[in-house]
């Protein structure tokens, strides 16, 4: 990382414990990963798989740590590297993928939530003392300080493009702990493909909300903290016709827009001179400025619900999230101080995904489901759900059969029985567009992402004359 800082990581190794793993796998033939039936999440250096005398490991190690160039293979270069310009033991946790964010305090630890099994308890404990120098790396490198005077700061972090916050030791925590989240960016996110492939929503409603983005009825997905939103927002950006603008808002990079129109833009809200604070408002200005065709904020929590309805009210396609239990709760909040969405603009909500956790009997991993809901006419319409009797999605209601869709038809000119076929047409090109990538490349988590756009399109032409 090229930053020179006072305090040192003393170089360690992650050694292996006993357990019964339920899954195991490997990150850059580095580390090993052991995922327990009790909620454990155990990583270790790979290069001790064959050898019994750690202790001859770190006598190398000390020695190496003075003349590092001399380390001949890649993993001693990296164990060193890791303490002499990294984070130390936690980059076995910022490498892997599969995980989705890290928490850490002082002494106790670490936990991880994990993209299939939810909130993993790792066998990594970071000392005050590990903490203090991850937190002077990561702001160093970021170019932003950290004190007693300035104990929260939050922040991107440039090597790994996540989201650091911190709580350092000062009188606004009386037990003077370090606590550190970072909440990672995407490596590959899951398209649209992968959400079927993990019964997450059913090819009938993944053409349905495919329908809705094409033709920019704004969607908000709810539900609690790690259901699966923010993956569920980056999945229905992979339905976006590929040559549309795009412009996203964020307080941490999550989203990927896969089209080259893409404008990612974050808040700014730490800022010491409020000159130079740059708030969700200030972007969604910007966005209807620009004339993009659709207005992406990962999540709303205040205010910014009330500017994103009605940015999208004149026209532009829209995702967000937002923490409700319901579509009806979400809707009572909107409409309450301090949010207090008009209700022209709130007319304009139809479709409400609510994201939720369920636990299936006979698997490991945690299961998403997404239940989807229209707002018509004032009430609120369950239209596809999960059934755990048949444990898939299914349609309890006709999606096109509502009154909303006329803005569909009138706004584009069409008649509803070209809304229907071009459904139909959808449906046919998720079905065979998937059998034929899982075929290609095994698990549909492995698609590039940035290309289905253009592969749904494409298909969609060729079925849809």
């Amino acid at each position: 990382m090229g930053v020179s800082l006072t305090l040192e990581f003393k170089v360690s190794l992650l050694k292996p414990e006993k357990a019964e793993c339920i899954v195991s796998y490997t990150i850059a033939d580095l580390y090993r990963v052991c995922i327990t039936g009790d909620g454990r999440y155990i990583t270790y250096d790979a290069i001790l798989d064959n050898i019994r005398d750690v202790s001859s490991i770190n006598r190398m190690l000390s020695r190496l740590s003075l003349e590092p160039e001399r380390a001949e293979s890649k993993a001693l270069k990296h164990i060193i590297d890791r303490h002499q310009n990294g984070y130390g033991v936690l980059e076995a946790l910022l490498m892997d993928d599969n995980i989705v964010d890290v928490f850490a305090i002082s002494n106790v630890p670490v936990t991880v939530v994990h993209k299939d099994y939810g909130r993993l308890k790792t066998n990594i404990i970071l000392s005050d003392e590990d903490l203090t120098e991850i937190s002077l790396r990561a702001t160093t490198l970021s170019g932003k300080g950290i004190s007693e005077r300035r104990p929260i700061p939050s922040f991107v972090e440039p090597r790994y493009f996540s989201r650091f916050s911190i709580v350092y030791r000062s009188d606004i925590n009386a037990r003077r702990y370090i606590a550190l989240d970072i909440r990672k960016q995407p490596a590959n996110p899951w398209s649209i493909f992968k959400l079927i492939d993990v019964n997450t929503m059913s090819i009938e409603e993944a053409a349905f909300l495919w329908l809705m983005v094409k033709y920019k009825i704004p969607l908000m997905v709810i539900g609690e903290l790690f259901t699966g939103k923010t993956t569920t927002i980056n999945a229905l950006l992979s339905t976006i016709p590929p040559e549309s603008r795009v412009f996203t808002i964020e307080d941490a990079p999550e989203l990927v827009a896969p089209t080259k129109y893409w404008i990612r833009t974050m808040t700014r809200e730490d800022a010491e001179n409020p000159e130079d604070r740059i708030t969700v408002f200030k972007l969604l200005k910007i966005a209807v400025r620009m004339s993009v065709d659709y207005i992406i904020v990962g999540e709303v929590r205040g205010e910014e619900a009330r500017d994103w309805a009605q940015a999208v009210l004149v026209g532009h396609g829209g995702l967000t999230s937002f923490h409700a239990s319901s579509p009806e709760a979400a809707i009572t909040r909107l409409k309450l101080p301090p949010i207090m969405v008009p209700d022209q603009a709130l007319k304009y909500l139809n479709i409400f995904i609510k994201m939720e956790p369920v636990q299936v009997e006979g698997e490991a991993r945690l299961r998403r489901v997404t239940r989807l809901y229209v707002h018509d006419s004032d009430r609120v319409h369950m239209v596809f759900t999960y059934d755990p009797l048949r444990n898939e999605i299914v349609r309890i209601a006709n999606p096109l059969s509502f009154s909303f869709i006329d803005k569909i038809t009138k706004g584009y000119g069409l008649k509803i029985e070209d809304l229907k076929s071009e459904y139909e047409a959808m449906k046919n090109v998720i079905a065979k567009t998937m059998e034929e990538l899982v075929a290609k490349y095994r698990d549909p988590a492995n698609i590039p992402y940035i290309e289905v756009p253009s592969i749904l399109y494409s298909r969609l032409r060729e079925e849809y004359r």
